[in-house]
Order: structure tokens, then sequence, then C-alpha cells
């Protein structure tokens, strides 16, 4: 392209300027000058060209350039290639995704991927890629995938095409439907060539790790491939750096194979084999260049995982350990931080770690590397191979090192020793012990996760419970103390400060002046704990009831809102007359239900997100095998030495892991299922409330009902840590002659993406046409991470919900029971199990609450019996009105409700009779 005088002149002008004032005002004079030219009417393509270019000039330089679009857009229509390519660059630097040209840029883009000239489809693809806007990725996509599988293209052409369609790809994954190509795509992994084949794998692999079923044939061809460049010496001498053909084509296959499972074809697996033993053989010679130990040694590393992703040769792994051993040795700092971290995902998926520990002296010495990833990546390996028999070792040198730590490291360092530490304990006395030291250690380093985490850990273990009050108290007592220590501190003798309190040195006075005596020195959110603590002493510990009114009255005239709020009210509490509301308010907390570690949870958000998701996480063997949705106690099954270990954990007792002794008799899978029965339990007799609460998503529902219609608005939620595509939900009736239920008109279409954290929403009409039995289903459709899901869940929707309640007179109520038990049209009867009924003072009030949800009229005083409850409905259908009467009498010594219902309708009896059994077993789990 010809230089352009005024264009040189101009920028020139602003080099010579010697105040940013200065250089302002001549390109204020400039952009009136280009703003004038652009309204005549003959200007020529040369001035066109030239007057965008100083707009692009002077957007580089930082200044608010908000016209000359339409004349970029006119340069990219035009016919030569100066004038297109400066309207590209143009577009890609000035224009907005929501400018008014989109569609004219679309329109040309579109025209130029069909031109028979190779630069102007080449500028083209160059624009997608740089610009890449959702409607680009909507309407140009298919346009893209001609020209990479035209046979008339170019190699040019198609290496772009590839690349250009992984941009998209990335950016909007849900606007390109790739399903639809992605299986053209992946012959021209084996295309002649390697150019073309290295552009490709780039896009394959994006595709396998969203759409493995439609890519599912790559494997095959990658293996193919590999085996030409690896074993059949297949390539030009132009692909060849340094000795090593093709290396990063190979890196790339080698990484691809690694989101396919092992290959069922036996001459498949051969052909796999023969190529990692062949790459780990080659690697045995030293190379004399560095170039050359820097190709060798990336596809190595990469064939090493793909070894120990696909298992298949446990000789072939041992020998990688041995490998592995070398490297992390190595002077060569890269060489280190690839062993180091090739070593824990090997330790992530191998039976027996005895391999890897003999090198546990040189890893713990690599926390002291001179180089911060290689110490990170020791870090993850620690954390990695650790198990009960090196935990201690391990807790203790991490312990030791995080002192000297670097400060961004210490986080990271501090959640691992409390994972560990909570994984595999063995006795009590040294996850407390542990724990504590860790927050007084790096308590500035953490978030308020690791000392909640302590909390409920003690809260759900009775035999952690004495020995950590003490443990609290001289912690207290201790000349310093950091805040997070004085948190956990307090709030475990507020709890269980009595189990301590007969011994001398731990007598209630005692506790309160050591948690008074650190008091002053801590943050707000810190003294809120203690005065939280401070009011539970008082229901605690009469005798020191005035010494802890001293001191909260001491902060009702504190600055700070959330501090005087706290002591105004627990001093409220603590001088009633009534003491009956005081031990109700400051009862003991109830253990926390069972659900995933936070701590595990924010370590997995701290991974690295690179374009290529991992298929392994750090961790070990157990938390991979989750993420593959395997048992952990199958494959340990197969394994004669894993059985041998388990029958040695059974004889001794004493070596379990404290998070086994947390675990009930329940099972992982049958708490799961308990926690979605209360969930759909409660929903029975209230409105709105979580119907589902997982890992991925979280489902709520509202419903409102005049009957025999209804609407209920259900709730999606995203809980993941990826974006959420494909969604739908949709509602249907195994029984439609008996319920209907449709989606909603008018509403808004749900979302093409949901985000972490976000939510979406949708509403169904529900008609009851006649008496039904069968609850509608909810199906549930998504995909997170390339992975698609569907989930099936019943809908709380029952006759109870087309109760009409209905009031009558005290002296009818028993009449109208008489009247329908002689009758025998429709009666139930059970009796339920109520245990919580001798222990729950509000468990009246609770009953009463169901049976109201239910939608009956409670008649007061119709019962002789005080206790008992009675209450009034009419089940409302289109088919007719069917009237119900139920009498609730539970026995309080006993542990045990009669529950009876007479309706004239049968089904309305058993439908409803069955909905308050599932509401009381779900109370008594």
């Amino acid at each position: 392209m010809a230089p352009m005088k005024g264009l040189t002149v101009f920028i020139a002008d602003l080099r010579k300027c010697r105040s940013h004032e200065d250089e302002e005002k001549r390109v204020n004079k400039e952009l009136a000058n280009i703003r004038t030219k652009f309204k005549e009417t003959n200007i020529n393509g040369y001035n066109r060209k030239k007057y965008v270019c100083k707009l692009i000039y002077m957007s580089l330089l930082g200044y608010d350039v908000n016209f000359g679009h339409r004349e970029a857009v006119e340069l990219i229509t035009g016919a030569k290639y100066s004038e297109k390519q400066i309207g590209y660059l143009a577009v890609s630097l000035l224009m907005s995704e929501d400018t008014t040209h989109a569609q004219t840029v679309v329109s040309a883009l579109r025209r130029d991927l069909h031109d028979t000239n190779e630069c102007n489809v080449c500028l083209a693809l160059n624009a997608i890629s740089n610009i890449c806007t959702r409607e680009m990725a909507e309407g140009l996509t298919q346009d893209i995938v001609v020209q990479l599988l035209s046979p008339a293209a170019s190699m040019f052409i198609k290496k772009k095409a590839a690349l250009c369609l992984l941009r998209l790809l990335r950016r909007f994954p849900e606007a390109v439907n790739a399903p639809q190509w992605a299986s053209r795509v992946v012959p021209y992994l084996g295309h002649r060539d390697i150019g073309v084949t290295q552009s490709v794998a780039s896009l394959v692999t994006a595709l396998a790790q969203q759409f493995p079923e439609e890519t599912r044939k790559a494997a095959s061809f990658a293996v193919r491939r590999l085996n030409s460049l690896v074993i059949d010496n297949e390539y030009t001498l132009d692909y060849v750096y340094y000795k090593v053909p093709a290396p990063w084509l190979q890196i790339k296959l080698l990484r691809l194979l690694q989101y396919y499972p092992a290959p069922e074809s036996t001459e498949m697996r051969t052909v796999l084999l023969s190529i990692l033993r062949h790459i780990i053989d080659v690697s045995q010679d030293t190379p004399r260049e560095l170039q050359q130990m820097n190709a060798q040694y990336s596809i190595l590393f990469e064939a090493i995982n793909l070894g120990i992703h696909l298992d298949v040769d446990q000789g072939l792994m041992q020998e990688c350990a041995v490998l592995l051993g070398r490297f992390i040795t190595s002077r060569e700092t890269n060489v280190r931080y690839l062993g180091l971290e090739t070593m824990a995902h090997l330790a992530a998926y191998i039976d027996r770690l005895d391999s890897i520990k003999t090198y546990q002296g040189v890893i713990i010495q690599s926390l002291r590397d001179r180089d911060v990833s290689v110490r990170r990546r020791a870090l993850d390996l620690l954390y990695s191979m650790c198990d009960v028999s090196s935990a201690k070792t391990v807790v203790s040198e991490l312990l030791r090192h995080m002192a000297l730590a670097d400060v961004g490291l210490r986080e990271e360092m501090a959640l691992k020793v409390a994972i560990l530490t909570e994984k595999f304990a063995t006795e009590y006395s040294w996850y407390v012990d542990v724990m504590m030291r860790l927050v007084s250690l790096a308590g500035d380093h953490m978030g308020d996760e690791v000392w909640h985490r302590i909390v409920q850990v003690i809260l759900g273990n009775e035999e952690l419970q004495v020995y950590a009050c003490k443990i609290s108290l001289q912690t207290l007592k201790a000349p310093v103390c950091h805040e997070s220590a004085f948190k956990v501190s307090a709030y475990v003798l507020g709890e269980f400060g009595h189990l301590i309190a007969n011994s001398d040195d731990s007598a209630p006075i005692e506790q309160l002046k050591a948690l008074q005596s650190k008091m002053p020195a801590m943050s707000q959110a810190a003294r809120a704990v203690a005065l939280t603590t401070v009011g539970k002493f008082i229901n605690l510990f009469p005798e020191i009831k005035t010494l802890c009114l001293r001191v909260l009255d001491r902060y009702r005239g504190a600055l700070d809102a959330e501090l005087q709020q706290r002591a105004c009210e627990y001093y409220a509490l603590g001088t009633l007359e009534s003491e009956d509301l005081l031990p109700t308010v400051f009862e003991e907390m109830p253990p926390f239900p069972e659900r995933q570690s936070a701590l595990m949870s924010r370590l997995l958000k701290r991974e690295s997100h690179t374009e290529d998701q991992r298929t392994w996480v750090f961790g070990g063997r157990d938390i991979n095998r989750e993420r593959r949705g395997l048992s952990a106690s199958q494959p340990e099954a197969e394994s004669p030495a894993a059985a041998a270990k388990e029958e040695q954990q059974q004889q001794q007792p004493t070596q379990q892991s404290l998070s086994q002794l947390e675990q009930k008799q329940l099972t992982a899978s049958d708490q799961v299922v308990a926690k979605s029965m209360r969930h759909y339990a409660r929903l029975l007799w209230e409105n709105d409330g979580i119907l589902y609460d997982g890992d991925e998503i979280q489902v709520g529902l509202v419903a409102q009902y005049k009957p025999p219609a209804g609407r209920i608005g259900v709730f999606l939620g995203n809980r993941s840590t990826a974006p959420m595509y494909g969604i739908s939900i949709s509602a249907s009736s195994s029984d439609a002659s008996k319920v209907s239920i449709q989606p909603a008109a008018g509403q808004d279409v749900l979302p093409e993406t949901l985000l972490p954290l976000a939510q979406a929403r949708i509403f169904f009409d529900v008609h009851c046409l006649q008496v039904f039995s069968t609850a509608p289903l909810l199906r549930i459709s998504y995909t997170v991470a390339g992975s698609p899901t569907v989930s099936e869940l019943q809908l709380p929707v029952t006759v109870g919900h087309f109760m009409n309640p209905v009031t009558i007179a005290v002296g009818d109520f028993f009449a109208r029971w008489k009247q329908l038990g002689d009758s025998g049209i429709g009666e139930s009867q059970q009796v339920l199990k109520a245990a919580f009924l001798a222990s729950d003072s509000a468990a009246g009030e609770w009953l009463r609450s169901v049976v109201g949800g239910m939608g009956f009229a409670l008649i007061q005083g119709a019962d002789p019996e005080p206790t008992n409850i009675v209450g009034v409905g009419i089940a409302t259908t289109q088919a007719g009105r069917f009237g119900c009467l139920v009498r609730v009498e539970p026995k309080t010594t006993h542990g045990l409700v009669r529950v009876t219902l007479r309706a004239t309708n049968a089904e309305v009896a058993q439908a409803v009779g069955g909905s308050l059994r599932m509401v009381f077993e779900s109370r008594q789990q």
C-alpha cells in the first residue's frame, strides 16, 4: 500500500506537539476537518481511506472517535484490496457490537467469503476473528464451514477458516450450532497438509470438550495420524523442528485423545500403546540442543498425561513414575515444573502411591525452589499424593513452610492444609491442634470459610467438643490470639463451654474473663461473635448473669450498628422476667447438614481457567473419580490390594478418617434422596420454596392456586462455575385426562445462556380436571462444560393443592363427621411416627400449620381434646366438588399421631392422606 502524504504529515504534527494540550488542539482541528470532508458527496476512495486511517490513529492514541463508521463500511464494499484492508481494520477498532451498521458489515463479509480472490477471503476471515460478534456467529458460521470443507479452497484459507471457527466457538458456543457440522470437520484430522491438520486439531479439541458424541470418531483419526508421524515417519521436512517431526501437531493430537476414553478396539489400543512406548523410548536419549529438548519433553509430558488418562498399561505407568522422578530433580526450571505437574496428574489416577512417595523428600524440598511456579506445583503434588499414612508428615511440613511461603501462595496452602487435615485425621486432638495452629499462622491470608468449616466439624462430632473447648480456652488465655482463632474459640465456648465448666481452671467466670480480655483488640465482626457468646453464657451459666449483662450494657452504646443491635437485644432477653424465651433463643446449634465442604468448592474455583479444560483436578484419586461419575468403592473392589487394605482398615477402626467419622448410616445417595424428599414434602403444604438443591442446579417453586386452576413458577439457578447452555424446562402429566399442565402464555423465553449464579424462570398453568393420584413430572435439560444433563423431578402438585378451606359451626363438625363415617364412601386412617412431639415445644403449632397449609379450615374448639386438630375443606375439580374432613390426634407420650380423613370421594381421602404421610416421614428424617 502506497504511503499517504496527508496521514504522514498529521502523524508528524502530533509528534511535534510539546504538551498534551497542543496535541488535543491538533486532534480536534483534524476531527473537524474530517467531518467536513465526509459531508462532501464527491469524496474519492483514496481520500476516504486516508481520513479513516487518521481516525484509526486518533483512536489508538485514546481519543473518542464516534463517527466515520459509514465511511469504513463503504471502504469494505470497495473493489480495491487496500480499501478493503483499511475498512476491515477500522471496523475492527472503531465499531461496537451494537452498531447500526452491523447487518451491512455481515452482508459485506458474506460476499467476500465467497469471493474468487483468495486475498479478499482471507481479509474477511481475519475480520470475523477480530470482531467476533453474535450476529457474525449466527449468520456466517455456515459460510466459514463451506470454506473449510470446500475442495476448491486453498490450504491457506482452510487453516484460517478452522481457526476462525475456533474463535467463534469459544466466544458464542450456542450460536454456531456446532452439532450440525462438527462430524464433517473431524475427517480433516487426516488431511495431507500438516498445517491444515494442526489448525483443525485445535478446533476439534474445543469441539470434543462440548460435543463429545458428535466428535467421537476424532480419536481414531488422531491415533492414525500420530502413528503416521511417530512410527511411519510420514511428514515433510518443512515441519521438522530440530529433528522432531511436527511437535506442535503431536502435542495437540495427544491432548485431544485425553478427552476420550480408551479405545475399545484391541488393534487401536495396541497402536496407541506402541506410540506412547516409542515416545518414551526416544526421550531416553539426552538432546544436545535446547530447542530439541524442549520439543521432545513437551511431547513426552503430553504422552505421559495421555497414558495416565487412559490407564492402558500399569507397567508403563510405573516406568513413567521413574521418568518423572528424574525430571523433578532436573536443573531446568521448565522441566521441574512439568515433572511436578505431571506427577500430580499421575497421583490423581494411580492406585498405589508408593512409587511417588519415594520422591516425597524431593517434592518437599521443591517448596523452597527459587521459582514460584515450581513451588506452587510442588504444593499441588503434595496435596494430591497425601493419604492417611503420610498426612501428618505432609501437613507438618506445610505448616512449617507456611511462615516462609509467598503471600500469594499462603491462602491456597491454608485451604489445602485444612482439607487434608479434615480428610485424613485419625485423632480428634490432632485435628483440633492443627486447625487452631493453622488459623493462627495464616488467618490473615484466608477467608472465613476455614473457621466456618472448623465450627461445622466440631458441631457434628460430639467426641471433638470437650477437647475443642479446652483448646479454645487455652487460645483465649494465650498472650497473642489471632482473630480467626478468637472467632472459633468464642463460638465453641458459647456452644459447649458448659462441658468443661466443672474444672477450676475453666469455670464460667474464667471463660468470660478470657473472652473479655481479647475483645477490645478484635475487629467488629469478631466482637459480634463474642457478644453472641456472652448472650449464650447468660443461658448456660446463671451464676455469672450479672457480669454478662455488664458486658452487654457496655456495648449498648457502641458506634457500630451491628454491635449495638446485638448488645441491646441480648440485654433485653437477659433482663426479661420470664425465663422461658431465653433457652429457646440460645438453644444449642444442631449439626450442620451433610454437603460438599465449602473449602473444597473454593479450592476448585481457584483452578485456572484455560481455553482447554483439564480432564483432571488436583486432589488425588477419589475426587477425580467423583468427577468422572464413578463410585470410589467399585474400583477398589476390583483390586485385591485395595480389598486387603479395606480389610485392614476394618480390623483397625481407630484408623478411620475424620470424614468417615462424620458420616451417618445413610449412604451419600440416600442422603441426597432424603434431602430431596424433605424439600418436596415441605412444598406439599407451603406454596414457595426449594424443590431440588444439587451441585449444578437449584430448582425453586412459587405457586398460586385458585381451584380448580393454579399457576406454578419454576426458577432454575446455575450453581456451577461454568455457563449453562441448551436449557429446556417442560412439564407433563401421565394422565392428561385428570390434570392438565401447560406453559403459561405471554412469558419470556428461556435464555440461551445461563451464567454462574444466574437464574431463569418459567411459569406453568395447571388445571385439575378430575381427582388424581400421580403428580406431574418436571423435566429439566441443560449442558454444562460440554456435558449434557437431564433431570426429572416430581412436581408437588396434589389434590390437596386444589382444596378450598370451608368454615362450619363448631357443633356441626362431628355431626358431619359421623354422617361421612356411616356412609362408608371414603375414609383414610393411619398412625404415623412423630418422635419430635416430645422434644419440640413448637410441634403443635407445626401440626396446625401443616393441616392449614393442606387447604383445610381449622375448626377451633370442635374437638373435646384440646390438642387434637380438626379441619374442613372442599376439593374442587372441573368434574365436581368433594367435601373432606380431617382429624389429627397427637399422642406426645407415645411419639405417635393418628390421622383420619373422611371425604365424599375415596380418592380424595387417599391422596390427601398420602401427602400427610410423606410430610411426617420427611420430618422424622
